[in-house]
């Protein structure tokens, strides 16, 4: 079957490899639709997250149609629609006896398309139980948007975000928009930010303000939130921690969402103690697929993020269209996507 596998830093390719087959009773294997292109995978090729090995296939944002099931399968048919949810792990550790599945110590030995099989490919082969029949009515891209919404929909509440507070969302990619759309439901004002025009005029049709980084002064955070800054920020880009500090108020929760393993930052204890600041890095959660569902239908606005599709032998126009960057040379190119996806 054809697949996109990781070559190395900066290399994906398009291969054959062996087509997946079930090897437990409880088992499904998937025909896999299409697969949602993720900040990570935009990482991963760039070098910045070292989180998957060479010859894997990538890939974590997968939907698809189930055509084999194992003996043990009771929750789900052959022609069931499905959502692959790629957060896994052991089951068997302290962490994940105690229910702390996300810090599960085997984790990384259990995440698709990082460490096992992912979605960029026809055929998945997966365990039953993180898999999600998908509503009927509800369409292929948005469905794949749903393991993203999860994400977002679980760091805005880890944020511990209320309905009178003010947010920042510094980034207007796919989980920079997921976020604005679920803050701008739960608090008083969100606030965009993004630099390339395409996804800051999406922005600007989901967050309350959309402003390039530049406009984002000390005096228009004045402005738009009576003085005070920020209740709640969020870095959804994973490069952007020094500058959400700066726009935090008193009291304030700073969310890290994007991933960066070549950034660090400076910061005083000091500040977090007098200024009552909180960190808010412990967002991930095992099932954020299910509450993501329920959601899914209140937020119109997904019907219209997936903007660029295409086929495996293409995945080239799909990366360059949302990473802005020639995967050949490695030169800039222009932002023209808000989410794009790999059809299998």
């Amino acid at each position: 079957m054809r697949a996109l596998v990781y070559a190395g830093t900066g290399r994906m390719d398009l291969v054959d490899v062996e087509e997946p087959g079930l090897r437990r009773p409880d088992d499904v294997k998937v025909r896999i639709a299409m697969t949602g292109i993720c900040g990570t995978d935009h990482k991963i090729l760039a070098g910045k997250l070292d989180v998957a090995g060479s010859g894997t296939v990538l890939g974590h944002e997968g939907v698809g149609t189930v055509v084999e099931v194992g003996d043990a399968v009771t929750h789900l048919r052959v022609g069931d629609r499905v959502i692959v949810n790629p957060t896994q792990s052991c089951g068997t550790c302290r962490n994940c006896r105690l229910g702390a599945y996300c810090y599960c110590f085997n984790f990384d030995d259990h995440q698709v398309g990082f460490t096992l099989a992912g979605t960029f490919a026809e055929y998945y082969v997966g365990t039953a139980q993180y898999l999600y029949p998908i509503p009927e009515g509800m369409s292929w891209q948005v469905a794949s948007l749903i393991e993203p919404l999860g994400c977002s929909l679980n760091g805005v509440l880890k944020s511990g975000l209320q309905p009178h507070e003010s947010v920042l969302v510094i980034g207007s990619g796919a989980i920079g928009l997921l976020c604005q759309s679920v803050t701008r439901r739960l608090g008083r004002l969100t606030v965009a930010t993004e630099p390339n025009a395409f996804r800051r005029e999406f922005a600007a049709g989901v967050a309350h303000h959309a402003l390039h980084p530049d406009e984002l002064t000390a005096e228009a955070i004045a402005e738009l939130t009576d003085g005070r800054k920020f209740d709640v920020v969020i870095d959804a880009v994973g490069n952007q921690l020094a500058a959400a500090m700066e726009a935090v108020a008193k009291g304030g929760r700073v969310v890290p969402m994007g991933y960066d393993d070549t950034y660090h930052v400076e910061i005083a204890p000091t500040r977090l103690i007098d200024d009552g600041l909180s960190i808010v890095a412990a967002v991930p959660l095992h099932d954020a697929i299910g509450p993501a569902i329920n959601l899914a239908a209140r937020l119109p606005e997904l019907a219209r993020m997936v903007t660029t599709e295409v086929d495996m032998a293409d995945f080239r126009d799909a990366f360059e269209a949302t990473m802005g960057v020639d995967l050949e040379t490695g030169q800039k190119v222009e932002v023209k996507s808000v989410k794009a996806v790999i059809r299998s």
